[in-house]
């Protein structure tokens, strides 16, 4: 679907680029709402303050970039914005190329890696998760409401179609992977993530590219699913999923493998964009 239906369907009209345009309120709400939430942990890890259960909001400060997509949404078009921000959850009949890059892609290339890593040394670590099959479903749903719909209703249901309006493909993916990565930044100092694991500056590094190749997939499923929202979640959820076996944060070792095997694809990507008109 041509990008221009999938803005009409949402009601954006494409914009002339300025630094006003692109919905920094957004933004700025995602990142007040989360940090502030990881901060308090932060500060209850340091000893400065005592907040009785503050664990759970490391896992609830995942639901800042929804909060503030509907929050920006409502604010700007009252229910009628709602209403196109989440139709996209509806748009589920999709092809079956589309189900294959967003259910086999991320995990076949961390899979990949997991083997390449082997040969450098590196092993798993047994996933200290049940393996019944109906527990499994519950831990994918977990993921699902907080890594799929706590985050990409804001990602990519109502901030990426706006900075589309405003900007080409491959630019609009590179702003949304640097400010998601830049989000993650106090997950790195709470030492129950997976993100303290690579905390040194060229895993740090690593993340970033991670970042940007991610986002890059996004828009590419995104734009070529007609906006479906579903699916961006689908692909958010399968890859955390799959990342609590393969465990590709486990080291800066196993993030690095990672982030090379995702430069093709994301190369392909953004080449495609580059050579058709349609895309541009």
């Amino acid at each position: 679907m041509p990008l221009s239906s999938i803005l009409k369907k949402q009601e954006i009209t494409c914009r002339k680029v300025n630094a006003m345009s692109i919905p920094w309120q957004f933004f700025a709400l995602a990142y007040a709402i989360s940090w502030a939430m990881w901060g308090t942990v932060l500060l209850r890890n340091s000893g400065l303050i005592e907040v009785p259960g503050a664990d759970a909001l490391v896992y609830a400060g995942a639901f800042g970039p929804c909060i503030a997509g509907l929050v920006c949404a409502y604010v700007e078009g009252r229910a009628r914005s709602l209403r196109n921000l989440l139709r996209g959850i509806l748009a589920v009949r999709q092809t079956w190329q589309s189900y294959g890059f967003a259910l086999l892609l991320l995990p076949g290339l961390m899979a990949a890696g997991t083997w390449v890593g082997a040969r450098f040394g590196f092993h798993l670590s047994p996933a200290s998760v049940p393996m019944n099959p109906l527990q499994l479903l519950v831990i994918f749903v977990v993921i699902l409401m907080f890594a799929g719909f706590g985050e990409e209703i804001g990602w990519r249901g109502y901030a990426l179609p706006r900075m589309l309006s405003v900007s080409q493909l491959f630019p609009a993916s590179l702003a949304m992977g640097f400010l998601w990565s830049v989000w993650h930044a106090p997950l790195f100092l709470i030492h129950s993530t997976v993100q303290h694991q690579v905390l040194s500056g060229r895993g740090i590094m690593l993340f970033l590219a991670f970042g940007i190749c991610f986002s890059v997939l996004f828009t590419w499923l995104y734009t070529n699913t007609g906006g479906s929202l579903f699916m961006a979640i689908l692909f958010h959820s399968v890859f955390d999923f799959a990342s609590i076996f393969l465990q590709p944060l486990a080291s800066e070792l196993t993030l690095g493998i990672f982030v090379l095997l995702m430069v093709p694809p994301t190369a392909m990507i953004a080449f495609a964009w580059q050579m058709s008109p349609e895309h541009k």
